[in-house]
């Protein structure tokens, strides 16, 4: 009656494609870009896996690439249906599909000229700008807690407490009810609400990212990020933060003006190097209406959450680059958050070798990226293909991260009382110790998802 297959975000964290098969309704849940190392990445060029010419709908949870990420790929080989998403999820596929599709050309571009002068031929990008125009056509948006009918199927979107937009998803039909968690959110975030709790069910898509471990409360992440910023500074080096564009800046932003307005940090020159987290910061000023109470009391008091004095906004290379010049007292932020690309690496490449500097990581770092590299103690790395000697401090803050951590995740699922778990969006052993915390806890048996098989869930 219910079958589940995970396509991707099955044994990794990212690519997430989840299959839903229900009441003779097939409904794809997300299907997003995989991140991380190169074996990860060429699952982007595999075939999907299914047919999409024979999906009844896709269903967005948020905007993230990992979770959107191929959806063109799905467009060039024939799906023609509705692509379901809250509205502030549509804009943030927008922007992101349309960066993505750029710095694929981009990087296309740079690799074809380097290769082709020895003969090799470089595979072209995944999709164009055109490809997602294409996509974004599809789009169809819904808004929290009103059903949407696909055939006799119930879809729901409820509140994930994630990023802007974001959303569970709740899939009702003759005799049962699906969970899909998408990334589900922390309590205790500034800039979006907390997560609403999901209804009982009879099968949860359960991620399982931070499985076995536990997030620092957010006030001790905010005496981490002061304490770190100071000491840096008062050594005479540069605060490097690797920021996810979306989210993670904001919260970013809004920690650091408090901290700045509480005096608990020395006035320093702060950047958002980064045009694509200064068109989200935008966005969400678009959205009040959906951001946390911390961020909306700053609003009625007719102040800009996002913004003080000591901020400087950097959209132009020319502007970027003259923060090359700085030596000592800039706090600077930029993409990517995993260090793979973007502003950042050129930051990283003339700071990194400098012991009186630091970086700060304030999310997730994926397996085979240069920010897990660093966290794990790397001695020298490769920029831009040359070494560069590690020296600067480096400091990991976890009570900033967008995805629950296993107590939240035990919180969130256990209204569900739900018969079939399964664990996906987690690298091993995360799957495997919240897989034993649910049965030890909650007496829930869960599966922990392979990709491409399909399960019987009911």
């Amino acid at each position: 009656m219910v079958t589940v297959t995970s396509y991707g975000a099955a044994g990794t964290v990212t690519g997430s494609c989840h299959l839903i098969e229900m009441d003779d309704i097939r409904i794809l849940v997300d299907c997003g870009m995989f991140q991380g190392e190169d074996y990860i990445t060429a699952l982007n060029r595999e075939p999907l896996g299914f047919d999409p010419t024979t999906l009844d709908a896709v269903v967005l949870t948020h905007g993230h690439l990992d979770h959107c990420g191929r959806l063109p790929l799905l467009v060039q080989e024939g799906y023609s249906g509705p692509i379901y998403a809250t509205r502030p999820t549509y804009d943030v596929a927008r922007f992101i599909l349309l960066d993505s599709a750029r710095i694929q050309h981009e990087d296309w571009l740079r690799a074809e000229e380097h290769e082709v002068r020895h003969g090799r031929h470089v595979p072209p990008p995944l999709y164009t700008e055109q490809d997602v125009f294409d996509t974004l056509d599809l789009f169809e948006t819904a808004r929290y807690d009103e059903p949407i009918q696909v055939g006799p199927l119930r879809v729901t979107f409820k509140n994930a407490g994630h990023i802007l937009g974001s959303a569970f998803i709740v899939i009702e039909g003759r005799a049962a009810r699906v969970v899909c968690s998408g990334d589900v959110g922390t309590w205790e975030q500034h800039v979006v609400p907390d997560p609403e709790l999901p209804p009982e069910a009879d099968v949860v898509l359960l991620e399982s990212t931070y499985g076995g471990q536990t997030h620092e409360p957010l006030e001790q992440a905010m005496e981490k990020i002061a304490t770190f910023i100071s000491e840096v500074v008062e050594a005479g080096g540069n605060v490097l933060i690797p920021t996810f564009a979306l989210e993670r800046a904001q919260d970013v932003l809004f920690i650091l003006r408090k901290l700045d307005r509480e005096g608990r940090i020395p006035r320093v020159k702060t950047f958002l190097d980064s045009p694509l987290a200064i068109n989200f910061t935008r966005l969400h000023r678009r959205y009040p209406e959906q951001l946390g109470e911390a961020v909306k009391r700053v609003i009625l008091r007719g102040e800009d959450p996002f913004s003080w004095p000591g901020l400087t906004l950097t959209r132009t290379q020319r502007e970027s680059r003259r923060i090359d010049y700085i030596e000592s007292g800039a706090v600077i932020m930029a993409g990517s958050g995993m260090a793979t690309g973007g502003r950042i690496l050129r930051h990283l490449f003339n700071n990194l070798w400098r012991e009186e500097s630091g970086v700060l990581f304030v999310g997730f770092q994926a397996e085979g990226t240069l920010g897990r590299a660093l966290l794990d103690g790397a001695d020298e790395v490769e920029i831009y293909g040359e070494p560069v000697v590690v020296k600067a401090r480096i400091e990991n803050i976890e009570g900033l991260s967008a995805h629950a951590d296993e107590p939240q995740l035990l919180k969130w699922v256990a209204p569900t009382r739900a018969s079939r778990v399964f664990l996906i969006h987690g690298e091993s052993p995360a799957p495997e110790a919240l897989q034993a915390s649910l049965k030890e806890k909650l007496g829930m048996e869960s599966t922990i998802s392979e990709r491409g098989v399909t399960y019987p869930a009911l």
